[in-house]
This record gives structure tokens, sequence and C-alpha cells, in this order.
């Protein structure tokens, strides 16, 4: 498991950039990016080869469909993603997860596209180059503090938009995972995703905080090192 801690600078450049200055919220959002792509842009990756894992992960599936989608990316995609926020017949898979945070579904990439200046539509694999994939998370996650502000305090107790030298890091990890996870989503899944943030987030309180435009600090983290940490 390569753990790409180069573009972690990146990132923080691009949260800064689309006005994510605060540092407890930096480390919760670049604790869900190493969660989500091990800081890395992606495509995901939707070929399933064994029922129990299938289970894991889309437990949702009728179990006479699984067979058809085992071993069949496309098909999965199309099935799961089609039909969901103006994703149409057939183009799940083709706007499907993809970048540092995943985005997901026609919409997303439309409208964070639109913001960025770049047609994600036409051109979905922009988002696993970290040029584009460090902007457009930072714009998806300015996009969710503002969109679910009201609601993240109602159920953290922190506003995200103005936290506090009080607040607790850990209440604004969990409210970032559940913006990503989507604010309807399921409290196990959130519970779930925001236990395995937790190793990222030491990895990256553990990391020097600095700007990519003044200082370069390559570093290349492997699964040693985050295993090293997580009994730390």
């Amino acid at each position: 498991m390569a753990i790409r801690l180069t573009n972690v600078p990146i990132i923080r450049d691009s949260l800064t950039k689309y006005g994510i200055n605060n540092i407890k919220l930096q480390n919760a959002i670049l604790a869900v990016i190493g969660k989500e792509s091990n800081f890395i842009p992606k495509s995901e990756d939707l070929n399933y080869t064994t029922v129990k894992r299938f289970k894991m992960y889309f437990s949702r599936v009728p179990d006479q469909l699984i067979p058809s989608l085992l071993n069949n990316p496309v098909a999965l995609g199309n099935y799961v993603y089609s039909g969901k926020y103006g994703t149409p017949a057939g183009a799940g898979y083709l706007y499907r997860g993809r970048g540092l945070n995943q985005i997901t579904y026609l919409d997303q990439y439309k409208k964070i596209g639109d913001q960025l200046g770049v047609d994600l539509v036409k051109n979905p694999d922009l988002l696993n180059k970290i040029e584009y994939a460090a902007p457009a998370a930072a714009i998806y996650f300015s996009n969710g503090i503002k969109t679910y502000r009201k609601k993240i305090i109602d159920k953290y107790g922190v506003d995200l938009a103005a936290i506090k030298p009080t607040d607790d890091p850990l209440k604004i990890l969990k409210a970032v995972v559940n913006i990503n996870a989507g604010l309807g989503a399921k409290q196990s899944l959130i519970d779930d995703q925001y236990g395995v943030s937790i190793p990222y987030y030491k990895l990256i309180t553990k990391t020097p905080v600095i700007n990519t435009t003044k200082t370069i600090f390559p570093i290349i983290l492997g699964s040693i090192a985050l295993y090293y940490l997580l009994k730390n």
C-alpha cells in the first residue's frame, strides 16, 4: 500500500486557496482524503471478485444480481450510480469515484468542473491528475461546509466555517467524514469511515506543515510506516 505524502502540501495549498485555512480542518480533510486514496488521485476500483467482499460495500444489492456484477466493473458502476444525481442510465461507470476523495455522479463532476473552469463531464479522468484533483477536492469540501453548516453544528456542535481553538479535533474529523459520506449516510457507515480515517489523522498530524510555494518536502511513506503509526 503506497502512500504519497508528497501530495499533501499540494492539497494544503489548494485548501487554503479555496478558503479552508484552519489547520484542524485541513488535517481532518487530509485524513479523509488519505482514507479515500492514500493521497494518490485514482479511479474507483469496482472489480469485486468475491461475494463476501462485494457485500461489505454493496449490501443492498439483491443476492440474485450479485453473480452478474462480480468481475464486471462496468455493470456494477452502471447499476449502483446510474439514475442518481443527474447520472443517466448507462453512465454510472463513467462517473464513478475519481480523484483524491472519489468525487462521484455527473452532477458533482459538472458542478466542480464549472467552479474549477474545466469540463470534467467530457474529461472525467482529469480528476486523476493531482493538479486538478487537489483543487477539486478543496472545492468539494468548501461546498459541503457551506451547504451543511447548520446541520453539522446541530449534529456535532462544531462550526466548520468558524472553528474555535477549543473545538475537539476528532469531532471536526467526524464532521468532515460525514460531509464526505453524505449527510444522509447511515451512522454505521460514518462510524466505520471515521475509524479508518484515524490512522491517517495520526499520520498527518505527525507530518510537518509546509507550503509548496516555499518548500518542497518529498516523502513517500509505505505501509510499514503507517503500521508503525497505528501502534503508537
